[in-house]
């Protein structure tokens, strides 16, 4: 391979992967649905699992064992895949 095709495939994998981290860093806002465990989880009616993220909403939450709640923030995965939602808002249903 001559040194100016490494040097554009070595560019190009720096620029996916920039790209794909950019993508899972950011997150994505959505709205969950499901009940409150005593482990500070909230598990949704497909058996989802999503961890809460520490915030000033937490806490309240967390209060909330055994409750179905309305979780409405921004969703990441770490680097094992779990899913952790930072809660915007929130409100008891049950």
């Amino acid at each position: 391979m001559t040194k100016a095709k490494c040097l554009t495939m070595s560019i190009l994998f720096v620029l996916l992967m920039a790209a794909f981290t950019g993508s899972m860093l950011a997150g994505e806002t959505m709205t969950v649905v499901g009940v409150v465990t005593d482990d500070g989880l909230i598990v949704d009616k497909n058996g989802v699992i999503f961890e809460f993220g520490e915030n000033d909403n937490f806490d309240a939450v967390s209060e909330y064992t055994d409750i179905k709640v309305e979780v409405n923030g921004r969703v990441e995965e770490d680097e094992n895949g779990n899913k952790i939602i930072m809660i915007d808002s929130f409100k008891v249903l049950d």
